[in-house]
């Protein structure tokens, strides 16, 4: 498969629904001109994942995501050789395949990912803009419209689960925050179809930002570490 093809797989065909709250959208679109990488931080359920989906569509670029998680290596990122019925051949990870088509690589919930693994993007986060693939021997470099994009909740910290300020420091910064009740309750009504004016629309806004925060405070302090007795 070339890369047009592979590229074709990754393009958001269909516009999602965003609906702006300041002018994130323009600061975006200065970021993405000279392909500046970026950090978008805010709390769970604020719309962040949503923001870089709505992004690629109007930029009309290939989007590849990936859902950190603390199991991740590098080389879920980078890629492997496998085995198959004619051998060994290489398997290009989610990173090498944005890299190649110029895609925007999103990494979401970045702050999930071992420190050891996100080490492996600071190549392509700075004038080098290169992807080694140490196992192949390869040097990818980025294409032009290639860009990285990680997710971060600064409020989902804890003493061992936080980024490097080495990697902090490479990223420009977009602050995103619940919107207000009146703009959360139209967000709500498109997504679940309710009338904005229906009394569902208020409830379910509320629900779902009680969800977020209830999620985001459980992670921070899981249940196991609410049920130790004082000592």
């Amino acid at each position: 498969m070339n890369t047009v093809e592979l590229a074709a797989q990754y393009r958001v065909t269909k516009e999602p629904y965003y609906r702006r709250i300041a002018d994130e959208v323009a600061l975006y679109e200065a970021a993405y001109s000279v392909r500046m990488p970026m950090m978008l931080k805010g709390p769970t359920g604020c719309g962040k994942t949503r923001f870089v989906e709505y992004m690629a569509w109007k930029l009309g670029k290939p989007l590849v995501t990936v859902a950190c998680n603390e199991d991740m290596t590098a080389s879920d990122l980078v890629g492997r050789f496998l085995l198959d019925a004619a051998g060994t051949r290489w398997q290009d990870g989610p990173l090498a395949v944005a890299a190649r088509i110029g895609a925007i690589c999103y990494l979401d919930e970045v702050v999930e990912a071992r420190q050891d693994t996100t080490v492996v993007i600071h190549p392509l986060t700075d004038t080098r803009r290169v992807l080694p693939l140490e196992k192949k021997g390869e040097l990818v470099h980025a294409h032009p419209d290639f860009q990285l994009v990680v997710s971060y909740n600064p409020g989902y910290q804890a003493l061992m689960k936080d980024l490097k300020q080495s990697t902090k420091q490479r990223f420009g910064a977009l602050d995103f925050q619940y919107p207000a009740h009146a703009v959360e309750q139209e967000i709500v009504a498109h997504e679940s179809g309710a009338a904005p004016e229906c009394p569902a629309s208020w409830s379910l806004s509320q629900s779902a930002r009680a969800t977020s925060r209830v999620t985001a405070w459980t992670k921070e302090f899981p249940p196991a570490c609410l049920c130790t007795p004082a000592r």
